[in-house]
Formats: structure tokens, sequence, C-alpha cells
């Protein structure tokens, strides 16, 4: 029987980088939502707190997402 090749990744791997990718994705989307919070913020508009909860929802969803994922042993 052969051996598998060590430069082949395992679908375990690919999977948590992806994983991590998605999630690194997701928390730079964040920080560019804030910051165009800020300037909506400083300039009174109505809509900031919207846009505000839409950031903490989703600061939410990925902290669960890490939670879960750990939980099952993948560490991202």
């Amino acid at each position: 029987m052969s051996k598998p090749d060590p430069n082949i990744d395992c679908p375990c791997d690919r999977l948590q980088r992806r994983l991590a990718l998605n999630i690194l994705l997701d928390e730079q989307v964040i920080a560019a939502l804030a910051r165009a919070a800020a300037v909506l913020r400083e300039e009174n508009d109505p809509s900031v707190l919207d846009l505000e909860h839409a950031i903490r929802t989703h600061r939410i969803g990925i902290v669960k997402q890490r939670a879960v994922l750990g939980a099952a042993g993948i560490d991202v």
C-alpha cells in the first residue's frame, strides 16, 4: 500500500483554513462598517443605529461561530 503524499493537505486542514479565512474576512468587513458608522455618527445620521445594530449582531455571530468550532476541536 502506498503512503499518502505529505504535501497534499487532508480535507480537514483545508476546511480549517477556509473557515479561518471566512472569519477573517467577516472581521474585516465589520471593521470597515464600524468606520462607516463612526462617520455617520459624527454627521448625526439617523440610520446609524440600524448599522450599529447590524454590526453588533454580526460580531455576536462570529463569537458564536468561533465557540461552536472550538467545541468541535477546530482552532481558527
